[in-house]
């Protein structure tokens, strides 16, 4: 009888530690994941951004976003889009604090260019002068170019300007995010 109750003690404590030893690794995996899908996010949120940068500068530089320099004729407008005058105090505030987030965000994604620029330029690599010029050309210089036209100027195929597209995007992002945007593993 003891024997029966050692071997059921046993079998119990063997399905405990797979059980726990199971959850464990799943809950890991699922970190792991979560992980992953910021990093792809980030990465994601700076093709976005390149995409939209000469447009979010463009705001950024030339937005009116300090109330005291908004003149009566801009109030009427707004007033007129928001049919109340007191949702426009609160659209106007909305409309600070969005330009001040894209300032923001500009200065920071360009002094995160011009270090990427740097990295290239002084890498001595003729493949990472391709990425920066690929990058610049595509998203900052006006007007753009092409992909097409790029894999042209630089002898090489378009899947390489994609490539380097690509290449560029993950290091930009790095140092748009720090290291959580960097891929582990």
């Amino acid at each position: 009888m003891e024997n029966k109750h050692e071997e059921r003690d046993h079998i119990i404590k063997l399905a405990a530690e797979i059980g726990a030893k199971t959850a464990l690794k799943a809950f890991d995996e699922e970190i792991s994941r979560a992980k992953n899908e910021r990093v792809d996010r980030r990465l994601r949120n700076t093709k976005l951004l390149l995409r939209n940068y000469r447009m979010f500068k463009a705001h950024a530089e030339n937005a009116v976003y300090d109330a005291q320099d908004i003149d009566e004729s801009a109030y009427d407008i707004i007033d007129l889009m928001s049919d109340r005058w007191q949702d426009s105090e609160v659209f106007v505030e909305s409309i600070k604090q969005s330009v001040a987030r894209t300032v923001t965000i500009v200065a920071h994604v360009d002094t995160m260019l011009g270090l990427y620029e740097s990295y290239c330029v002084n890498s001595g690599n003729q493949e990472e002068v391709r990425r920066w010029e690929v990058i610049k050309a595509l998203y900052i210089d006006e007007p753009a170019a092409g992909v097409r036209q790029l894999a042209h100027q630089f002898n090489v195929t378009e899947r390489t300007i994609y490539r380097d597209i690509d290449i560029a995007c993950e290091r930009i992002a790095a140092l748009i995010f720090g290291i959580d945007g960097v891929k582990k593993g």
